[in-house]
């Protein structure tokens, strides 16, 4: 079951590889695949609308470091 959520999870994270920004429509992408990963865990759905909806709130308009991919950096973001 982790092994599959962390699949989906990683190919969510994909969407953001070449981007220099975070912007609110690929964290839209991104976060629409993590919510549905989540729910195919069986998590509970308004914890994993809340759980994305604190993501995006973080990740909206951070610059990405030179050091970092964007898809790094939401990594961080859902970790932290």
């Amino acid at each position: 079951m982790f092994d599959n959520l962390s699949s989906k999870l990683e190919r969510a994270f994909q969407v953001l590889k070449g981007h220099g920004k975070i912007t609110e429509i690929n964290v839209a992408e991104t976060l629409k695949e993590v919510r549905r990963a989540l729910l195919d865990a069986d998590v509970n759905f308004k914890i994993a609308k809340e759980f994305t909806s604190r993501v995006k709130e973080k990740a909206l308009g951070q610059k990405v470091l030179t050091s970092l991919q964007p898809g790094q950096l939401m990594i961080k973001i859902v970790k932290d």
